[in-house]
Parts: structure tokens; C-alpha cells; sequence
């Protein structure tokens, strides 16, 4: 009993060093000792794979197939979602029908001006930029991030 508690007490360094290069040995052991998944093995020849939805038997579920559910695949953003002003967005889809589906704000600076921002989709009417483009996207992160820093919680 008296062992015991001295142990528990006064834990040497040479035991905790111990300790923890055992728990960092067996972590590593762990980390490098798993297999990664294995990748699908192609089909044989002469037989074909059938997705579930994928309509030209291609090996994939292409957007517009029968198979395809825009509220989970690609961008998340299903056809009667994208507002006109974000039809040509390309890449930048998801931050353009964010931005677009902001409401007006607006804010009080230190010196009492006030700025009044409208709608999104009203932003993102007037940018000079062609849409699609890189400095079109740069802009509507601009956008929103204007709106992060401005705009009322709530």
C-alpha cells in the first residue's frame, strides 16, 4: 500500500519519458501500419458497369442525368436556384447565388456618414467585370466579404 502511493505521488521522469515515447511509438505503429483503401479493380473485359442514373454508361453521374441530385453533387446549386445574374458565373456559381440572395444593408461609420448597400442581385448587376471571368469572382469575394463585416447579425 505504501509502494502505491509513492508511485502515485512522486512519478519519476525517466517513467513519464518512458510513457510518452511509448504512446508516440504505438501512435506511429498505428498511423503507418494501416492499409489505405484499396482501389476499385476495373471491370473484366466484355462486361459493362451500370451506374444507377447514369444515363450514357459512361462510369459517371454527369449533371443532367437521371441520376444527378443537385442538392447534394457538384456545386449544390439546382437550376431554379441560380438567379439570371449568375448564369454565366462558371467556376464562381455557389459565391454569386450567396451574394445574390443578400438583402440590403447598410452601416453607420465613426464620423456619422451612413452607407446604404443594396440588394445583392443589384451588386452584382453593377460590376464592370465580365462574369466568369477571375476579377469578376474577385469581386463578388469582395462582395462578400463586405457583407461578413458589415452587415447586422441576426
Amino acid at each position: 500500500m505504501r509502494l502505491l502511493r509513492f508511485i502515485t505521488r512522486r512519478p519519476r521522469p525517466a517513467a513519464l519519458l518512458a510513457a510518452g515515447l511509448a504512446t508516440a511509438l504505438l501512435g506511429t505503429v498505428g498511423i503507418l501500419g494501416t492499409d489505405a483503401p484499396a482501389a476499385p479493380a476495373p471491370p473484366a473485359s466484355g462486361m459493362t458497369l451500370t451506374l444507377p442514373g447514369d444515363d450514357n454508361r459512361d462510369g459517371y453521374v454527369d449533371e443532367d442525368e437521371s441520376g444527378w441530385d443537385c442538392r447534394t453533387m457538384g456545386n449544390r446549386v439546382c437550376g431554379g436556384d441560380v438567379p439570371p445574374e449568375c448564369e454565366r458565373a462558371g467556376d464562381a456559381v455557389q459565391l454569386c447565388v450567396t451574394v445574390a440572395s443578400r438583402a440590403p444593408y447598410g452601416w453607420a461609420n465613426a464620423d456619422g456618414s451612413t452607407v446604404d448597400v443594396p440588394d445583392g442581385r443589384a451588386m452584382i448587376r453593377d460590376l464592370d467585370e465580365t462574369p466568369g471571368t477571375a476579377p469578376w469572382a474577385d469581386a463578388l469575394a469582395a462582395l462578400d466579404a463586405e457583407h461578413r463585416e458589415h452587415a447586422p447579425r441576426g
